[in-house]
């Protein structure tokens, strides 16, 4: 029987072809076969290849598929008992899709890490209308002693560094960064704003957290701004998040990591955050919740399948 390790290593194979396939297959439609171009036959030649390349799809589609269903089975292994006794929490964007949240939750559980609780941030957290209301509620329920930016004041950094300092341990002593109060203080007070959801007697302290979003993309265009301004306001948020709780993994989708999205901009930024795309497929869940461990352990990386990424998932255990 294959080991798990190469099981894996089967599965980003697939999904690498199947990015190749789709990417062909999205120019094919729109590529000339003969150097003169529109002369008879070359569209003839280029149905003929697009069709091919349907067929090939399909191929690479299904064995997707499968290795999918099977690194969806063998994940619980691999990263079993890799976060024992460390509080990890998940906070997601309204871009983020459902099961990819619980696919990685149930992951951290079979990490045997302490469930910290679930945060997800509302649609009005990311809307530029609400963003003044919301630098003013972190700011006046600040937990004490925590600092805001000077020299970054934005909604987004400033409600990364407040939650950041009410919801995380402190790196160095593993002591709550924020009393009870006034971390209840701060987390009620952005829920009955609308900002943020949560339920009651879930959330603790945490380690580390991860952020799940979804594909989120945005062009140039004016109807794009709304976009283009909740991705920013994503990245802000992870950027202020990260400066204070310095154990922070974001995974989107593959489409997040091009095209203006929030993967694309903190990998361009080098940030010290950790991200994954491709969280819809079992290898990057699995490499979300190795990167919570690399993080705690000092380390950092760019995982998944975009053409960004460094690679496929940190390194797997050694005991496989």
């Amino acid at each position: 029987m294959a080991s798990p390790k190469s099981l894996v290593v089967a599965g980003l194979g697939f999904g690498t072809a199947l990015g190749v396939a789709l990417g062909t297959l999205l120019i094919a439609p729109n590529m000339d076969s003969t150097p003169g171009g529109g002369k008879a036959g070359s569209h003839d030649e280029v149905r003929e290849k697009y069709a091919e390349l349907v067929v090939e799809n399909e191929i690479h589609e299904a064995q997707l598929d499968s290795a999918d269903s099977v690194l969806r089975d063998l994940n619980r292994f691999i990263v079993d008992g890799s976060l024992v006794q460390r509080p990890v929490m998940v906070i997601s964007t309204p871009d983020a899709k459902e099961p990819d949240v619980n696919a990685v939750k149930d992951l951290l559980k079979s990490a045997d890490s302490t469930n910290a609780g679930h945060i997800t941030l509302t649609r009005k957290f990311f809307e530029q209308g609400s963003a003044d209301k919301l630098l003013s509620l972190v700011t006046n329920t600040l937990p004490a002693g925590a600092k805001l930016s000077e020299k970054t004041v934005d909604a987004g950094t400033h409600s990364g560094e407040a939650l950041a300092a009410a919801l995380m341990l402190d790196p160095k002593s593993t002591e709550p960064l924020a009393s009870v109060d006034d971390r209840a203080t701060l987390l009620r007070a952005l829920r009955k704003a609308g900002y943020i959801d949560y339920e009651d007697g879930t959330i603790v302290p945490a380690q580390a957290v991860i952020v799940v979003g979804g594909r989120q993309t945005a062009n140039d265009s004016e109807e794009d701004a709304p976009a283009r301004y909740a991705i920013d306001t994503t990245v802000k948020f992870l950027e202020g998040f990260d400066s204070v709780g310095m154990t922070t993994v974001y995974a989107g989708q593959v489409e997040a990591a091009g095209n203006g999205g929030a993967l694309e901009k903190l990998r361009k930024a080098k940030t010290e955050i950790t991200t994954v795309d491709s969280i819809d497929h079992p290898v990057s869940q699995m490499a979300a919740v190795l990167a919570v461990k690399e993080q705690l352990e000092g380390g950092q990386g760019v995982y998944g399948a975009a053409a960004n990424a460094q690679n496929a998932a940190p390194a797997l255990p050694k005991d496989l």
